[in-house]
């Protein structure tokens, strides 16, 4: 068991475990935003290919991205400010923590649940979750390329999102719908991907990946985050009204915008840099589950 111990953990920091979870609920928010009224068993069948997906996923991305990480061995992140998206490790493969072959094997056990999960959802969020797997794939290859591709990242998250929608109706309403995919694309790159990547702006200045904060400064990447995430407030202030309508939901939304996406960004405004960024991440990742939260309220 103790010898067992550290593979666990490295598993689970290829997986960023941490982050995987708290993805859950975007999918799930979909599910009970879409009309209609889902039975319990899909709900926890999409709970499971959500996990196992996202999982999936973000392993795959150490993957592809391995001999860009080995470059990164001795990166550790601003100081005096806990990456969760880290817990667990950083790069196992590329620190030598975990073998290829055990985190190959690893992706694709988990790419097998999901796609039989997705599979028994139907088969418009099997094509979902293989569209955000390829997505995600090309912004990897991207990475020396373009910061455009931060664009493609909020592209792939909303499709991933969707999977809930599909899993409980196949009705389109253009306004839910369209208020979700505007919602996950935005606070994607204002949320987690422009912040992640300003955290890490020297390491990837001098590793010559493009990113926005490479390309086009810190200052102007302070204000396309802050924009994003008004932007995705908006969104999901209004997403919940047109589902919930209510004092609760509109109580709960605006709170859950303010606490996790405006108040950091503003913070990050006046204070452009790596710590302020990450700290943005990291509020930003507990934005869906505090939707989900009032949803569920």
């Amino acid at each position: 068991m103790i010898a067992l111990a550290p593979k666990l953990k490295a598993l689970y920091g290829l997986s960023r475990g941490t982050q995987a979870m708290l993805s859950v609920a975007q999918p799930v928010v979909a599910a009970l935003v879409a009309p209609g009224d889902p039975a319990p068993a899909r709900i926890v069948v999409l709970v499971v290919a959500a996990l196992t997906g996202f999982a999936a996923v973000l392993a795959l991305n150490d993957l592809v991205d391995a001999h860009l990480d080995r470059q990164r061995r001795d990166h550790t992140g601003p100081q005096g400010v806990r990456d969760i998206e880290n817990a667990g490790g950083r790069h196992p493969v590329a620190q030598g923590q975990l073998p290829w072959g055990a985190a190959l094997a690893w992706v694709t056990g988990l790419l097998s649940v999901t796609l039989v999960a997705t599979a028994l959802l139907g088969w418009v969020c099997v094509v979902l979750f293989l569209a955000a797997v390829a997505l995600e794939v090309g912004y990897c290859r991207l990475a020396r390329t373009t910061c455009a591709k931060t664009v493609l990242s909020g592209i792939m998250i909303a499709v991933g999102a969707t999977v809930g929608w599909f899993a409980v109706t196949s009705e389109v309403d253009p306004l839910r719908l369209g208020l979700l995919v505007l919602w996950m694309v935005a606070w994607e790159i204002g949320g987690r991907n422009i912040p992640n990547d300003l955290a890490d702006v020297d390491e990837d200045t001098r590793m010559g990946i493009r990113t926005v904060p490479v390309v086009r400064g810190v200052h102007t990447s302070a204000v396309l985050v802050f924009v994003a995430l008004v932007v995705a407030s908006a969104a999901s202030i209004a997403l919940v009204l047109a589902a919930r309508p209510g004092v609760v939901g509109l109580a709960g939304s605006v709170a859950a915008a303010v606490y996790a996406l405006l108040l950091p960004g503003v913070r990050l405004l006046r204070a452009p840099g790596p710590s302020t960024a990450l700290s943005a991440f990291n509020r930003a990742s507990f934005h869906p589950v505090l939707v989900l939260i009032v949803v569920l309220a």
